[in-house]
C-alpha cells in the first residue's frame, strides 16, 4: 500500500513539475512575463494551502510555505528599509497593523543616521531585523519598545512585501511594483526590469524550491501534503 502511495505522490508533484515549466516559459517571454509571475505567485499560494489546510489566513499560509520551503529564507527575512521609510506614502498608509508599530518616526530617524535617505540603490537597503534592532535600540533606549519593534518589523520583511505585492497587489490590481515596465519604440515591445531584491530568479526558485522540498518530504514519509 505504501509504495502504491508513494507511486501517486510521485505522479502529483511530477504534474506539478510540468506546470512550473509552463509557467517558468511565461516569465521567459517578454509578452506573458506577467502573466508568468500572476501564475508563480497563485502557485505559491496554492501550495500554502496544500501543506496547511487548518490554517484560515491567506497570508499566513502563504508566508509560512515560503519561510519554510524556499530554501531562501535569509532573503526573504531581510527588510527592506526603503519600504520602511515609504510605508506612510503607500497604500498600506492606513493599514491598522502597521500603525501598530510603536515611535515609527523615531526610529526611521535612527535608521536614517546611519545609512541615510537615499537609500533606493544602496546594496544597505536590505538589513536584517537584528542589526535594525541593536540600532534602534541604542538610539533610543527612552522610547523604544523592543517587544513591539520585534514583533512588527515583520510587516516589512521581504516576505511580507512578496505577499503584499505580487500576491495581493499585482493579482488582484494588476499592479507590479517589484519591475519596472520599459517600453521600446523602435522594437514596438515592452520588457520589465527587475527593481527590488525579490526579483524572477528569486520567484520561480522560490517555487521550484517548495515543490523539490515538498515532493521529497512527502515521499520519504509516505504522506501527502495536507498530511504532515
Amino acid at each position: 500500500m505504501t509504495d502504491d502511495k508513494s507511486y501517486f505522490i510521485a505522479e502529483y508533484f511530477r504534474k506539478w513539475e510540468l506546470d512550473i515549466q509552463r509557467a517558468e516559459n511565461l516569465l521567459a517571454s517578454d509578452q506573458f512575463f506577467l502573466e508568468g509571475l500572476l501564475v508563480l505567485s497563485c502557485y505559491i499560494g496554492a501550495l500554502g494551502r496544500l501543506r496547511y489546510p487548518n490554517e484560515t489566513k491567506d497570508w499566513k499560509t502563504y508566508k509560512t510555505i515560503v519561510s519554510e520551503y524556499s530554501g531562501q529564507r535569509e532573503t526573504y527575512e531581510n527588510i527592506d528599509l526603503l519600504f520602511f521609510y515609504q510605508w506612510p506614502t503607500s497604500r498600506l498608509a492606513n493599514d491598522k497593523v502597521y500603525g501598530c508599530l510603536k515611535n515609527y518616526s523615531q526610529i526611521v530617524s535612527s535608521f536614517e543616521s546611519v545609512f541615510g535617505t537615499d537609500i533606493k540603490t544602496d546594496p544597505r537597503r536590505y538589513q536584517k531585523r537584528e542589526k535594525l534592532r541593536r540600532l534602534a535600540k541604542s538610539a533610543g533606549t527612552a522610547w523604544f519598545d523592543e517587544a513591539n519593534f520585534e514583533k512588527y518589523i515583520e510587516l516589512f520583511s521581504n516576505n511580507q512585501i512578496l505577499y503584499e505585492f505580487v500576491r495581493c497587489e499585482a493579482v488582484h490590481n494588476s499592479t507590479f511594483p517589484l519591475f519596472n515596465t520599459v517600453y521600446h519604440p523602435k522594437e514596438q515591445k515592452t520588457t520589465y526590469e527587475d527593481n527590488h531584491q525579490i526579483d524572477r530568479h528569486v520567484i520561480l526558485m522560490t517555487v521550484k524550491n517548495i515543490i523539490a522540498q515538498l515532493k521529497r518530504e512527502c515521499m520519504k514519509k509516505a504522506k501527502w501534503p495536507h498530511e504532515l
